[in-house]
């Protein structure tokens, strides 16, 4: 038995299936995230290439047979294209994009997941956000997942230049410390990571948070296993200039 579901989502990720099929992973209100068969959107004449497209967020009417969603239709809201402006911005809303995917469970219940994830394009659409916005949503992506980074013993040692952050309890330690999953981090870029997590948004260069983003893509692959692609891609970017 076939039965149709209207929920509210965002396209995550689409990856190409067969000659015209896409399957699409989405981030919905009622269903969590999900991956969806979206047959014949990757022909330029279908009505619903759109909804198969990253950052596409709208009104999904899904069909389920058994444990397979499929598309149906797509009533559209928002594209978020403005992102593609600057390169900064599209790199951090990419990478929003895959910490959704990658922070997230199939299946369970991510209203605040989506709620998050909206407000961090949003921002950096409309309300000119940029690399604070993307720092806050990561924290706040870690917490609801039970990775939550905290100030810990955080203390400078022999060096005062640098601090130590470790990969394994998500907190600071003395600069003595000696562990596989001890990664030095620089003054201006721990004090600035301490300050986002506590709540104290703040400016930083973009040295600072293309540290802070490295450490951070480190720490999701230890708890978790996952790369952060387009974060490291963002790290790039900001060392190189943007």
């Amino acid at each position: 038995m076939t039965e149709e579901i209207k929920t509210e989502g965002i396209c995550l990720r689409a990856v190409e299936y067969g000659e015209s099929d896409r399957i699409i992973t989405l981030l919905t209100d009622k269903l969590g995230k999900i991956a969806v068969r979206a047959r014949g959107v990757s022909s330029p004449r279908s009505k619903l290439r759109h909804a198969a497209i990253p950052f596409s967020f709208g009104e999904y009417i899904l069909t389920l047979k058994g444990d397979f969603y499929s598309l149906k239709s797509f009533d559209y809201n928002d594209a978020f294209t403005s992102v593609s402006d600057d390169l900064v911005r599209y790199f951090a809303g990419t990478a929003g994009l895959e910490i959704a995917d990658k922070l997230t469970e199939e299946s369970v219940s991510v209203s605040v997941e989506l709620a998050r994830l909206l407000r961090l394009l949003m921002s950096l659409c409309y309300d000119g956000g940029g690399l604070g916005a993307l720092l806050s949503y990561l924290l706040d992506m870690l917490k609801i997942a039970g990775y939550r980074i905290s100030r810990g013993e955080m203390a400078p040692g022999r060096d005062p230049k640098y601090f130590v952050f470790d990969l394994e309890e998500g907190g600071f330690y003395s600069s003595a410390i000696h562990s596989a999953y001890a990664v030095k981090m620089t003054t201006p870029a721990a004090t600035l990571l301490v300050d986002f997590s506590e709540g104290k948004e703040r400016e930083g260069d973009a040295e600072a948070f293309a540290e802070i983003f490295a450490l951070l893509s480190r720490y999701v692959k230890v708890k978790t296993g996952s790369n952060l692609r387009a974060l490291f891609e963002l790290c790039d970017l900001l060392r190189n200039g943007s």
